[in-house]
């Protein structure tokens, strides 16, 4: 949902302010509760059209201990196998171009004969996307784990990085995790441009490193980087009874009083972590909603099903945890109508 949210409202834009026909290919294989019901919401617009890639037969490719990453990235190759034949049907003007997500990188090769411009569309900072542009430097002068650096990542011109605060996929070189990650951020040389989701107040420091750093002007990076955000999920004010229920809660309590608590749209604790961050809330007094998704030992389990809602949370909180804070807290089920309660309240 992270990646599906500000791709279609990036599409949105080019449509309803810069008056560009644009088609949006869906990957439908696994694709969650949350993201269907999300494009679902959207009204029709004559210059803007939905195309569903046909779900691809995952049999044998995938594993029930396969991180995110490598299960995404090998559900985008299956899925994009048909992507030329797809493409070559479309009614309209001729396409004039492609804007992929940055794990869709297998799109270079499937249509390298088609000869049109690819664009990558880089959902996170430019922080990131600066270390990942210096991640195939960086493989190759590091020996060993970077985890066991002794100093902190300087991507040029950029904030240096505590060996801490790098991301999990990349602490491990040995993991499939690392490879799929190496592979598509090795591969953004091959985009005609790169758009961000950011803009120049928010991340001056690496938007002028990427501009201007001797490093980045000095490897084959796409010539131009478009700082084209914020791009923030928009949408009608309707509500679902499962939404309003939550709505009306919130509105009896006083205002500004309410500490939202969720880990994303995927995000997962471990149960030790679920029932401290329980006791937590409990003995802190404070009014809250909390969003609560089946514990795991991994921080990412819930991506693939972002929206279900089929747990009962009470399961993993505390024993009679729910039942205490009832006057105070509102525990939910897996998702949370986050913008609506913003655009609403």
């Amino acid at each position: 949902m992270g990646h599906i949210i500000p791709l279609f409202e990036f599409a949105m834009h080019l449509v309803t302010q810069h008056n560009i026909q644009v088609t949006f290919l869906v990957i439908t294989t696994e694709s969650a509760h949350a993201q269907n019901d999300y494009i679902k919401s959207f009204n029709p617009h004559p210059n803007f059209h939905i195309v569903n890639l046909p779900p691809a037969d995952m049999s044998g490719l995938l594993a029930s201990d396969m991180t995110d990453v490598a299960r995404l990235s090998v559900i985008v190759q299956e899925s994009i196998r048909p992507l030329v034949s797809i493409l070559s049907k479309l009614k309209g003007p001729k396409l004039k171009a492609l804007i992929i997500d940055m794990f869709s990188t297998d799109v270079f090769d499937v249509c390298k004969e088609l000869y049109i411009p690819i664009y990558s569309f880089f959902t996170t900072s430019t922080e990131i996307l600066a270390f990942a542009l210096y991640l195939p430097t960086l493989d190759q002068e590091v020996e060993g784990e970077f985890m066991d650096l002794l100093k902190p990542v300087n991507v040029p011109g950029c904030n240096p990085i505590r060996i801490q605060d790098l991301m999990d996929q990349v602490r491990n070189r040995k993991i499939d995790e690392y490879k799929w990650f190496y592979l598509h951020f090795s591969r953004l040389p091959m985009a005609t441009g790169i758009f961000v989701n950011t803009w120049d107040d928010l991340d001056p420091v690496s938007l002028k490193a990427l501009e201007h750093e001797p490093f980045f002007l000095n490897i084959p990076t796409p010539p131009v980087y478009y700082p084209i955000g914020p791009l923030t999920k928009k949408i009608e004010p309707v509500l679902t009874e499962y939404e309003k229920e939550i709505m009306a809660w919130l509105g009896k309590q006083p205002k500004d009083s309410v500490l939202y608590v969720a880990l994303g749209s995927g995000g997962t604790l471990t149960s030790e972590q679920l029932t401290e961050l329980a006791w937590g809330l409990e003995m802190s007094k404070q009014r809250f909603i909390m969003v609560v998704r089946k514990p795991s030992d991994y921080a990412a389990a819930g991506y693939f099903n972002a929206g279900s809602g089929s747990d009962d949370p009470k399961a993993y909180l505390p024993e009679g945890f729910a039942e205490r804070t009832n006057r105070v807290g509102l525990v939910v089920s897996s998702w949370a109508p986050q913008v609506k309660t913003n655009y609403l309240n």
